[in-house]
């Protein structure tokens, strides 16, 4: 079986708002800081005011209970999660707080989200303050008495992420001004793309989300930890499992992104099987045309990786590829 580089493919200036979207729990007092410290994966300590990073959320076995990026706002800390998710998270949080000095809540108004490629910075300067460089997770500030996208109560939110390319913004306004937003962005003439293309091009890049991860599932089998994961912080729920793996282990299954070839349309469930027998399921499916090669995100043995044995997806051939975030060949 051998290893590719999938061609690349460029997006116009486009904006997605359905695929990503998020609930946000707030963790809010002095004490934030090192209490979330307690429970991720990542080193946030370090965080600057409007800094953020990636970090998993794990049980007291290692397994990954869902995967996050967290913000600093002075002494609160912004974690957010996927849609849906955030009741849990904010549970998970509430059971281990005894006397911190903090309050713990999901945010009980919902926020649009709306992913956007770097070609449209020229729109995003009118309403927010970008400087360069340009860093990853950074955070800024909208322009006075020109942001249309805000409430008196919540503001918009805009950050640089990397998800489908080197370079994209995230938008996070209140659920209310989502038809505002959206109408702005079509009378700037910039389109809406599918959840296939967007899907398509999150799995180039390599980006998970938190459906991609099965239950009882270690950090290191997604294939994140280069940028998630912190071998030298201080202690956090599940650091015991992480520590040892990464010190005398390894993993003998990784999340990887296949190319299936053309046929049929590939689906979330569609069986993943090497020699006829299934070894995984799929858990994403991205197609840049609907007639193409499909892209699909599955968990796989890691054996599979190093041998010449044949990978079928839904009955059709599939290649490993390699990603900008996922090293597929990594023990």
């Amino acid at each position: 079986m051998s290893v590719i580089w999938n061609q690349k493919f460029s997006l116009p200036d486009y904006y997605s708002s359905a695929l990503i979207q998020f609930d946000e729990v707030v963790v809010d007092g002095p004490d934030a800081i090192q209490f979330i410290s307690n429970f991720v994966t990542a080193e946030i300590n370090g965080l600057k005011v409007n800094e953020g990073c990636d970090a998993f959320f794990c049980d007291a076995r290692g397994w990954i209970l869902d995967i996050a990026f967290v913000l600093r706002n002075a002494d609160k800390i912004r974690v957010f999660v996927a849609r849906g998710r955030g009741q849990d998270i904010a549970g998970h949080l509430s059971r281990y707080h005894i006397q911190e000095k903090l309050t713990i809540h999901q945010t009980q108004e919902k926020i649009h989200s709306v992913l956007m490629s770097g070609n449209a910075e020229s729109w995003l300067e009118k309403h927010f303050e970008i400087s360069k460089p340009i860093n990853l997770y950074q955070q800024f500030s909208e322009k006075a008495n020109s942001n249309l996208f805000s409430t008196r109560t919540t503001l918009a939110a805009l950050m640089a992420v990397d998800w489908i390319s080197s370079r994209n913004f995230f938008l996070m306004v209140p659920e209310e001004k989502k038809s505002v937003l959206e109408d702005c962005l079509k009378a700037n003439a910039l389109p809406n793309v599918t959840d296939e293309i967007i899907t398509y091009a999150r799995l180039q890049q390599g980006w998970p989300l938190a459906s991609d991860i099965p239950e009882k599932t270690l950090p290191q089998e997604v294939g994140l930890h280069e940028r998630a994961v912190s071998f030298t912080k201080g202690c956090y729920l599940g650091q015991e499992t992480v520590a040892r793996l990464d010190a005398l282990g390894h993993v003998n299954r990784r999340l990887v992104v296949l190319e299936v070839e053309q046929g049929e349309l590939v689906v979330v469930g569609d069986s993943v099987a090497s020699r006829g027998d299934v070894v995984s399921h799929v858990t994403s499916v991205g197609y840049f045309r609907r007639h193409d090669s499909a892209l699909v995100m599955a968990i796989i043995p890691l054996k599979l990786l190093h041998s010449q044995e044949n990978i079928t997806v839904a009955g059709r051939r599939a290649t490993v590829v390699s990603s900008a975030l996922l090293d597929t060949l990594a023990t």
